[in-house]
């Protein structure tokens, strides 16, 4: 593996590229046209194409090792969205590239082996742990867990399950033995009251507990389409989000942006510094002062 002083991750979230092509019959379903009418009276002002190329651009010309992509590209998970995020994702010349899904990939209970070999280049699944996905540069792991689950119409709703819960401890504890820095993506946020009832995660304190009983060095989600940090609670664990990549400019924490993340290891544990990065009204990118967190972390033992 090669040795890298800092490893850089470009952090993105809540895509959500327009729509184009036409649904299915068989995907025609209420939460759907719910969601399409929404695009069409609101969203679709909101979110704009040109938007987002101008926060890839910015985020890919820093030439990050990683790109962390949570969730959110669609806006109906339809399969002709899935169909234009991979075409949209190709284009771009993505350095090694891990994404986990959102609530928009999985708005309504159906097949999904489809769309999944349509990303299948950015999941990144191991035999190991076979419901998480992982990506490594150097001594940097993302970890990637699914919270994406159909809920009811006018609900947002996310879970991760006691099965994938169990991986991710398990996961968590064989990187840590690797001396490892374990960054988690998930889509939903992991910190409470940064969402409303209706869209939180449900299993959230399982989740609470997995992470101070294996512990992690940061913790990286969407959803909220505002960019916040955090900690998960009773532990120094980073929690940081970021808005909507294709979110218009005009407030400073909701405008599309992305998170510019650099991790370094020094002889106590980690050293992580998070700029986040947002478009201006004058639609020029602007970035912010950067956050920085030293993690303190026991050395694993050799024969670990």
């Amino acid at each position: 593996m090669t040795v890298l002083a800092c490893v850089w991750i470009a952090h993105l979230s809540d895509l959500h590229l327009p729509i184009t092509g036409r649904l299915q019959i068989r995907e025609i379903r209420l939460k759907r046209i719910l969601g399409l009418l929404s695009w069409l009276t609101r969203r679709q002002h909101i979110h704009q194409l040109c938007w987002l190329n101008r926060v890839m651009s910015d985020a890919l010309s820093t030439h990050p090792n990683l790109l962390a992509i949570t969730g959110d590209l669609t806006n109906l998970g339809a399969l002709v969205e899935f169909q234009h995020a991979r075409q949209w994702l190709n284009e771009q010349n993505l350095p090694p590239t891990l994404i986990v899904p959102g609530n928009h990939e999985t708005l309504v209970r159906e097949k999904h082996a489809k769309k999944c070999d349509l990303w299948a280049p950015w999941l990144h699944p191991i035999a190991q742990y076979p419901r998480l996905s992982c990506l490594r540069a150097a001594n940097v792991m993302l970890i990637g867990v699914n919270t994406a689950r159909p809920s009811l119409p006018f609900h947002a709703t996310g879970a991760i399950g006691r099965a994938q819960l169990d991986q991710l401890a398990a996961c968590l504890r064989d990187a840590r033995s690797k001396g490892l820095c374990r960054v988690v993506l998930l889509h939903h946020p992991p910190a409470r009251n940064l969402v409303v009832w209706r869209k939180r995660l449900q299993d959230l304190q399982a989740l609470e507990e997995v992470l101070r009983r294996e512990g992690a060095e940061l913790v990286l989600h969407g959803h909220s389409h505002r960019a916040t940090a955090t900690h998960i609670a009773g532990t120094d664990i980073p929690v940081i989000s970021s808005s909507s990549a294709s979110h218009a400019p005009g407030h400073d924490e909701s405008a599309a942006g992305w998170n510019h993340i650099g991790i370094e290891q020094v002889p106590t544990g980690w050293k992580i510094t998070v700029q986040r990065r947002f478009l201006t009204p004058t639609e020029t990118m602007c970035a912010s002062t950067p956050q920085h967190y030293t993690l303190s972390r026991p050395m694993p033992l050799p024969n670990a």
